[in-house]
């Protein structure tokens, strides 16, 4: 199991971060850790005076497939925790912030892992990129603002189609 620092790698260049979510063997899924390590840098990075935009990335061959799963039945998957909070003016993934993330979509963006891409500010995304509401597959609620920031980016109707079937859609679909 990788140590927490190890989950999501940060480096700092020309005034830009860069987070690359570095769990590829299980896709970049958020477990608790990553969740945690993922909110403090962003709030890291926020403080720091050296540091101007962010962009947000996964680690080959994925953006993000969203919660683990493996870890989401468990007592220890910290959903109540810190690294996961569903209201207020911290909600969502990032937290509060100022200066903008820009989410490079490289692989799938799948349940948590869209409403990941959602909450960065801009998001360019690859021609490997896919996206997927599966929610209703897991038989989960997004907790995230899904149902409100994916209609504003792609319209209600691709909104509902995707929510609803949990179907696939490529970047220029999405587009």
């Amino acid at each position: 199991m990788r140590e927490e620092a190890e989950v999501l790698d940060v480096a700092v260049a020309d005034r830009v971060a860069t987070l690359t979510l570095n769990r590829p063997d299980c896709r970049n899924a958020l477990n608790r850790a990553l969740r945690r390590r993922l909110r403090q840098a962003v709030a890291d990075l926020e403080a720091d005076d050296a540091v101007d935009v962010t962009i947000l990335t996964g680690a080959d061959p994925a953006f993000c497939a969203g919660l683990d799963l493996k870890e989401f039945g468990t007592a220890d998957s910290g959903l109540s925790d810190s690294g996961i909070v569903i209201d207020g003016p911290d909600r969502g993934p990032l937290g509060a912030r100022a200066k903008p993330v820009i989410g490079a979509v490289n692989g799938v963006a799948v349940t948590g892992g869209i409403e990941l891409a959602l909450a960065c500010d801009f998001l360019i995304a690859s021609d490997r990129a896919r996206f997927a509401d599966t929610h209703a597959r897991v038989g989960v609620q997004p907790g995230w603002g899904m149902s409100v920031m994916l209609p504003e980016a792609i319209g209600v109707r691709r909104a509902r189609e995707m929510s609803i079937t949990g179907n696939y859609i490529d970047a220029d679909l999405a587009f």
